[in-house]
């Protein structure tokens, strides 16, 4: 990693079964968002740069809700994922009005970035033992090696919803921790079997059964890029959207990563965060969300950046 201080957020979601647009939704007692968490965490890191990614719609709501809250030493910029923004050649139907995917919302804020940078999901927690383990690799790797990309991993203990099934990228990585796959897994939840809780899920393509590990690592869509990204997301749309593309196909990033680690363009490394991931998928999710806030942010330590 070279000069990694920005922080990408990928803050266009809808939020259809939240039943709104989740990334605005505040928690605890600050009552502040996700995004704002993080961008906390990551400037206490040392991070000092975020672009947020969002639909037209919600610009503004953007600015009044989360961005005047900001310290205003923070460097802020807004980009517009929008159809008009795309790789020559592809092709999206007049009618479309659903997103094409993070893949292209990222490729939206090419423009924007001209340097390594941090890419997380608006209506994610990830907590602070990412921002800080990443902001140390970037002191221990060559300013040469732009060939990497690097991914933090959590625990899939750390990562269950109490209200339902979750579906999870199972990872699979060697002895030097550099990413060698991502599975699909759908339908996790954690059951009681003879007094023993067990976790098991269904393989994605498969639909095979299987049981899975405490400690298992699970990529929930933090990651590390250099610029190498925008050439593979530009291939990868350009082959994507095409006259004949289904109406509803989407392009991810985790596509793209495994494309290229597919034909050995890039390694990935896996950092391990033992830090609890949660999210909120369903409105249900709000109370828990609120309380383990509440639990891990002390505002003398953690908010020791903000000008709140």
């Amino acid at each position: 990693m070279n000069q990694l201080n920005t922080l990408v957020i990928l803050a266009a979601g809808n939020g259809s079964r939240f039943g709104g647009a989740k990334q605005f939704a505040c928690f605890g007692k600050k009552q502040l968002t996700l995004m704002e968490y993080n961008i906390h965490h990551a400037m206490d890191a040392g991070f000092n740069h975020v672009i947020f990614i969002t639909q037209a719609s919600q610009k503004a709501q953007l600015k009044q809700e989360v961005i005047a809250r900001l310290p205003k030493s923070l460097n802020v910029e807004i980009v517009i994922q929008s159809f008009d923004i795309l790789p020559k050649n592809c092709h999206v139907p007049s009618t479309r009005t659903k997103p094409l995917g993070t893949a292209h919302a990222l490729w939206c804020a090419k423009d924007s970035i001209s340097e390594d940078f941090v890419v997380i999901n608006a209506d994610d927690y990830y907590g602070q033992q990412a921002f800080s383990m990443l902001k140390q690799q970037q002191t221990s790797r060559p300013t040469s090696d732009v060939a990497h990309y690097t991914m933090v991993a959590y625990l899939m203990q750390n990562t269950l919803s109490e209200h339902g099934s979750v579906n999870r990228g199972l990872c699979e990585y060697n002895s030097k921790m550099q990413l060698q796959k991502i599975t699909e897994i759908e339908n996790i939840q954690q059951s009681i079997v003879a007094g023993n809780a067990i976790i098991a899920g269904e393989i994605s393509t498969t639909k095979q059964t299987i049981s899975i590990a405490d400690n298992a690592l699970v990529s929930m869509n933090f990651w590390a890029f250099n610029s190498k990204i925008f050439s593979a997301i530009e291939q990868k749309l350009s082959n994507t959207f095409t006259v004949s593309a289904d109406k509803k196909t989407e392009c991810y990033l985790p596509d793209i990563v495994m494309y290229q680690l597919e034909k050995k363009q890039v390694k990935v490394d896996v950092l391990k965060s033992e830090d609890n991931w949660f999210g909120v998928t369903y409105a249900a999710d709000s109370l828990s969300v609120g309380r383990q806030i509440d639990r891990i942010f002390s505002p003398s330590k953690q908010f020791k950046s903000a000008d709140i």
